[in-house]
């Protein structure tokens, strides 16, 4: 049996579009077991043991293994395969769940199967898969990673990040898929506003680099994509654009949404509360998780023979 661990992550991080992410202290889980019966199983179920039923195209393990098939044919075998998901966040909010089940599904099966793919191999099918980088490499590797495609060929870096910044995460209990959300954004945009993405991302950058939160919030600002991803749901635009006014601390639109991400390093609990409240007036149904970055990404371990 091969068990595997991949952090959630957010992606974009304001002007980071397509490129920055960021993976989080927070994990699901996978285990990946061959079966003496011919069965092909595969069992999703979140935190409170609830089965979760995927159409067969939403299901990221699913297609991620016929993709795989077609590669192996006769290495990868799927009668017999039993795959075990306990989710430890929901779907569809912003937290690369597709990207975390194309990750984990590559790495349990090529360790399952011995396919001998490496880290780099496993990036290349992943983003033949997920088709934007920003997810999948912090899934892989952990940390703060800024990714770029240049002639279908994908490059990345690598940060680590403080453990002292904190980070604290505002899901709602809203859906917003990807494909809907970069429908949005559309395929043209002015010189100014993608000069001015330009120098905040790089502000971002320097902030992390530096751990530094004053920078990364001067650059928090983006001019492409937050606002019309935001106006898919009038009430997450009016809390997002509250708080703004509000905390001083960056927060992000993380991924296409609905999950708002913020970054800190103080005592939080004023601006806790801040959120909560305009969140109860705008009766948006919520939770709220802490945690940390991830510096590590992706967990594998061989169990039993």
């Amino acid at each position: 049996m091969i068990k595997v661990k991949v952090p959630a992550t957010s992606a974009n991080l304001g002007p980071g579009y397509d490129s920055f992410g960021l993976a989080l202290n927070l994990f699901n889980e996978y285990k990946f077991n061959k079966r003496k019966d011919d069965k092909f199983i595969i069992s999703i179920k979140d935190n409170n043991n609830e089965i979760i039923d995927l159409k067969e195209e939403d299901n990221l393990i699913l297609q991620t293994l016929l993709y795989l098939k077609e590669y192996y044919p006769n290495k990868l075998e799927t009668k017999g395969l039993k795959i075990e998901v306990k989710l430890n966040y929901p779907l569809n909010r912003g937290l690369g769940s597709s990207a975390n089940a194309i990750i984990a599904t590559l790495s349990g099966v090529n360790k399952l199967f011995d396919l001998n793919l490496d880290k780099e191999e496993i990036l290349d099918l992943a983003l033949k898969i997920e088709g934007h980088p920003d997810n999948i490499v912090p899934a892989l590797q952990g940390g703060f990673t800024i990714s770029q495609i240049e002639e279908g060929q994908l490059h990345y870096e690598k940060f680590s990040v403080s453990p002292k910044l904190n980070i604290l995460l505002f899901i709602p209990n809203l859906e917003i898929k990807t494909k809907d959300a970069r429908k949005l954004i559309g395929t043209k945009t002015n010189i100014k506003s993608a000069s001015q993405n330009i120098a905040n991302a790089s502000l971002i950058t320097a902030g992390f680099i530096k751990n530094d939160l004053n920078l990364i919030k001067r650059g928090s600002k983006d001019y492409l994509h937050q606002q019309k991803r935001l106006s898919l749901n009038k009430k997450l635009k009016t809390l997002f654009d509250e708080i703004n006014e509000e905390v001083e601390e960056p927060f992000f639109l993380s991924g296409s949404g609905s999950t708002i991400i913020f970054l800190f390093k103080q005592d939080f609990t004023e601006n806790k509360e801040i959120i909560k409240k305009k969140a109860k007036d705008l009766k948006i149904v919520n939770y709220l998780i802490e945690t940390n970055v991830d510096n590590e990404g992706i967990i594998i371990n061989k169990v039993g023979d």
